[in-house]
């Protein structure tokens, strides 16, 4: 079936459907990330849509621009058979590259906490099992992929089934039909440049921060922006953290320093530390921060570590993804608004990070991470931070122990680090990130006794975890390397899989995992509750209990000094938040303006913007985090995140 119009009425309607499309996908977007948006209403987000016009304008100009060009052309060979079938090719591919990404990021946003960025997508692709993790994903999402395919027919359609009949002014004269042809050919050009600059006169072109002109709310920017936008504006991997000048630099150097002291210790431990994929606070009953939860009972063996270790129920992720995570622990480097160190043009800056700076005094490095070589860019972030061998899937040489999407089964890949680790001379520092809480959320087949207590894919993970982490602990107790061992049980970041409940709420999802273990007893249990700590004071705090001597930079602080800040500072939903054990303080993304104050011990889902509070207080944190900012900025811009001889 086939719809034939005049030429450029065809024309114009087969172009202007993607359009109206990708201005469409904003409602769904909205309506499926509600409460990460901040819960705006209906009304609201049609407000907001009209001013993403732009934003889908330039997205839209850039990836039709070809399709006007091949079309518009002022010669009367445009109307034959063969040409109109290229060109019509080139507008279902170019439209489905529009249009495909601004559909999957409706559920990729929360894993995310952004529209995808160039850097994101890199990153997703880096990993050689990309196809089966995608696949992985058709359970859960079904709709999502029942949506694409809908789109894939719809968008044949528009360029097959939409046929120009006739080309106008074919009778007139060649000379007066050319002009008529090129006027419009020079007006289509003219709209589409003024679309792709997004606006009229000089000025630089439209861009992803132009969003904040349209919003009151920093979580909005994101249904002002679109996917494709963000990807465009992100090709060249040129994104660099502007520099903060709030104070001077000894006002800095008062409310903070990143300069640290060495500290002596006779013994020389090993330190182990397992980076927990998902590890939420919520599934241990010991530091869920939601009262009167049902989620109980599911990780009793962390529970059990956590009655024998220093643990804190005030700790943070500063971001929502795993290499997030993994860049904040072993590196004490955050990424905020959606940096991805290694794509980044700080990816060949120095960092004094604790496998570095311990291989110097005779540590040995290792890092165990069961996925493939090369994924998510984690090999070369520890590669980077100074761990010399990581081993990957393809190191454990047994595909029969893989999951199928991720990488080799948790359990499996826990006893092959144990064992392992003992033909590391010691002293070691070493890793293991693991994967299986993580969708499609599968457990092994063998791995099912009766027993879990969990009645959906998602929790069940969760126990098979703590079961992983077990039998990971009973091999480590027969091993010589296990007694002169502090071990770190962190969380990568939050649950993002628990939609429409409490626990995806803003004081709640980035909510982690922290606890310090020695099995000799030097570590005495305790629950440290008054202050807010986050991953990027793991590397001071590591440092401090291996007893390195020497002064190094380090943005954190050591967590168990009692000269602790208290406070934590992340990026979430597009806006810088400061946490302490009362407040959560959400600041404008230029850290100018703040958007809110809230209880965090009573308002889990950060509802009740307060007016009464203790102005001092959220003064200091205010204070505290434009502080940090401006160090971390230009120290990151100017390669100063370690130690230089010179620094005082």
């Amino acid at each position: 079936m086939r719809l034939r119009l005049p030429y450029y009425s065809a024309t114009l309607l087969q172009v202007l459907i993607p359009l109206f499309l990708l201005w469409l996908i904003r409602f769904p977007f909205a309506f499926y990330n509600e409460a990460a948006l901040g819960a705006p209403s209906f009304l609201r987000i049609v407000q907001l849509s009209w001013v993403g016009l732009k934003f889908d304008l330039c997205a839209w100009a850039w990836f039709n621009a070809l399709f006007i060009f091949l079309r518009f052309l002022p010669f009367e060979f445009v109307i034959r058979k063969g040409y109109l079938l290229a060109s019509n090719i080139v507008l279902f591919a170019c439209n489905l590259l529009l249009l495909l990404p601004a559909l999957a990021d409706i559920p990729f946003f929360s894993f995310n906490g952004s529209h995808l960025r160039w850097s994101s997508i890199t990153t997703i692709w880096s990993d050689p099992n990309v196809y089966g993790i995608i696949f992985s994903f058709s359970k859960d999402y079904w709709w999502a992929f029942l949506s694409g395919l809908f789109l894939i027919i719809l968008l044949s359609f528009i360029a097959f089934g939409i046929y120009p009949s006739r080309l106008p002014w074919r009778r007139r004269d060649i000379f007066h039909a050319f002009l008529m042809r090129l006027g419009i050919f020079i007006a289509a050009a003219g709209v589409c440049f003024i679309c792709i600059r997004g606006h009229l006169g000089p000025g630089r072109p439209l861009s992803i921060g132009d969003a904040t002109w349209g919003t009151s709310e920093a979580p909005q920017l994101n249904i002002v922006l679109n996917t494709p936008f963000c990807i465009i504006r992100t090709l060249h991997n040129d994104f660099r953290v502007e520099e903060y000048s709030f104070f001077a630099k000894e006002k800095l150097n008062s409310i903070r320093s990143s300069l640290h002291k060495g500290k002596n210790r006779q013994k020389r431990y090993n330190l182990m530390v397992v980076a927990i994929e998902s590890g939420s606070a919520i599934w241990l009953d010991s530091i869920n921060p939601v009262k009167g939860d049902t989620i109980r009972g599911l990780m009793p063996f962390l529970d059990s570590i956590a009655s024998h270790s220093v643990i804190f129920p005030r700790a943070y992720t500063t971001g929502v993804r795993s290499i997030e995570g993994i860049t904040n622990i072993f590196g004490g480097v955050p990424t905020f608004n959606d940096m991805i160190l290694m794509t980044s043009p700080y990816y060949a800056n120095t960092f004094d990070a604790p496998a570095s700076l311990l291989k110097e005094r005779g540590y040995s490095t290792r890092f165990y991470f069961g996925g493939n070589r090369g994924s998510f860019n984690i090999d070369q972030t520890l590669k980077t931070f100074g761990f010399d061998h990581i081993f990957s899937r393809e190191d454990y040489g047994n595909d029969n122990d893989f999951d199928g999407a991720w990488g080799i089964w948790d359990h499996k890949m826990g006893e092959y680090a144990a064992r392992d680790l003992t033909s590391l001379p010691q002293p070691f520092i070493a890793g293991w990130f693991t994967l299986n809480p993580h969708g499609p959320f599968d457990v092994p087949s063998d791995w099912q006794p009766e027993g879990y207590r969990a009645n959906d894919d998602m929790r069940r993970t969760v126990e098979y975890e703590d079961r992983a982490l077990r039998h990971f602990f009973e091999v480590a107790k027969t091993q010589p390397w296990y007694d002169n061992t502090i071990f770190l049980l962190i969380g990568d970041h939050g649950s993002r899989d628990l939609k429409g409940t409490v626990y995806d709420s803003p004081a709640v999802l980035p909510r982690i995992v922290m606890m310090f273990f020695s099995p000799d007893g030097s570590l005495p249990p305790a629950k440290i509750t008054d202050r807010c700590v986050a991953q990027y004071d793991v590397v001071p705090t590591v440092l401090g209990l291996l007893g390195y001597p020497e002064e190094y930079v380090a943005l954190g602080e050591d967590m168990l000094s009692q000269n602790h800040c208290g406070y934590a500072i992340m990026f979430i939903n597009g806006a810088y938040r400061i946490c302490s054990p009362r407040y959560a303080v959400c600041l404008s993304p230029d850290l100018k303006r703040i958007e809110g104050v809230f209880d965090v011990n009573s308002d889990y889902e950060m509802k009740n913007n307060l007016t009464d509070y203790d102005r001092e207080e959220v003064k200091k944190m205010v204070e505290w985090g434009r502080a940090f900012m401006q160090d971390y900025s230009i120290r990151l811009n100017n390669n100063q995140l370690y130690k230089n001889k010179n620094e005082k």
